[in-house]
């Protein structure tokens, strides 16, 4: 038997965070060690936490313990904010119906128990960001002055598999547009036609990340529109009747979301949780990275991702993805 990967993941409990989150907890060659929770995204902290904790109860009574950490309330630059329907679809968790209310959860709080963790482990890990860089931003800045946690994190963290931001046409083709106005419906409170929601939420966070040292592996929506949600994947995952999958189906019939699936819904965070052990399902390429940090309230492109062989960092990019593979890889977990 080949040997667990090891993952920390850190989540913002929007809906597709539960199809990332339901994969790797279902595979049998992942354990994961924590989930720590971001109020920056699509849920509220309170509230992701809850959820996430309920969400255990779907899994044994060793899994209901895993450590969940309460992480950040606010980004580490800007305010920005998904739509209120968003936040209130995920803050309700879909109105899917979990088994049970966990009492056996154990919730710290993220920073203190990532800094323990890393300075005491010997374990390998990769962490899966499918949140925003907001926490593991902090952890990278705390580290920039504390060079036993500094150690400890590149001795443990093997890489970091990220899904957020895209890369235009001006640098590859076929290019991805951003998919910020994309969310706000007829009367956009953003400017910003450029940017992808992880990065969009915090962008000094997601540069804290991509310039950590650690390997990152970014899964852009370059290649996640090349997985839609269609009604042919929907429909093969109703027809599983694990209680998993069938808590999936209840938060993909939400209204708001079965109104995208095989139009605007695509396979971003579980994609990213498919790569982790299966990285051929995407061909990724190494860019130089930086992202835009400034903001102009007329022409906003804050969030961009910007190749610049002279400031950025090399980082790979997955590209493109294979929808078929992507499908195939996701449901055999929750047929075995």
């Amino acid at each position: 038997m080949s040997k667990l990967t090891k993952v920390i993941i850190d989540t913002d409990m929007d809906f597709d965070d539960y199809m990332a989150l339901a994969y790797l907890l279902q595979h049998p060659q992942i354990e994961v060690l924590a989930i720590s929770v971001t109020g920056c995204g699509a849920a509220h902290l309170s509230k992701g936490v809850e959820n996430l904790a309920n969400f255990l109860t779907l899994y044994s009574d060793e899994t209901q313990k895993l450590p969940i950490l309460k992480g950040a309330n606010a980004p580490l630059r800007y305010s920005n904010v998904f739509p209120a329907n968003v936040r209130q679809g995920a803050d309700s968790h879909y109105q899917a119906t979990f088994p049970q209310e966990n009492r056996q959860a154990n919730i710290y709080e993220a920073q203190a128990w990532l800094t323990d963790y890393f300075l005491s482990t010997s374990d390998k890990v990769t962490v899966l960001s499918i949140g925003g860089g907001t926490n593991f931003g902090q952890l990278f800045q705390a580290a920039k002055t504390d060079k036993q946690l500094q150690t400890g994190i590149f001795n443990a963290i093997e890489q970091i598999v990220m899904m957020g931001g895209n890369l235009t046409d001006e640098y590859i083709t076929p290019g991805a547009s951003g998919n910020i106005l994309d969310t706000l419906g007829d009367n956009p409170y953003y400017s910003n036609a450029v940017a992808e929601w992880n990065i969009f939420i915090d962008p000094l966070g997601a540069q804290e990340v991509i310039d950590s040292g650690i390997p990152v592996t970014l899964i852009a929506l370059n290649a996640t529109q090349d997985v839609p949600i269609d009604n042919d994947f929907v429909t093969q995952l109703k027809r599983i009747q694990s209680p998993q999958a069938q808590f999936l189906s209840e938060v993909l019939d939400y209204p708001d979301n079965k109104e995208g699936i095989g139009s605007f819904l695509s396979f971003w965070d579980p994609l990213a949780a498919c790569v982790i052990t299966n990285p051929d399902i995407v061909s990724t390429q190494p860019f130089a990275i930086c992202i835009e940090q400034a903001m102009n309230e007329e022409q906003d492109t804050s969030g961009k991702l910007i190749v610049d062989e002279v400031d950025g960092t090399k980082i790979n990019v997955a590209i493109s993805a294979n929808k078929s593979l992507v499908y195939e890889t996701y449901l055999a977990v929750f047929n075995d």
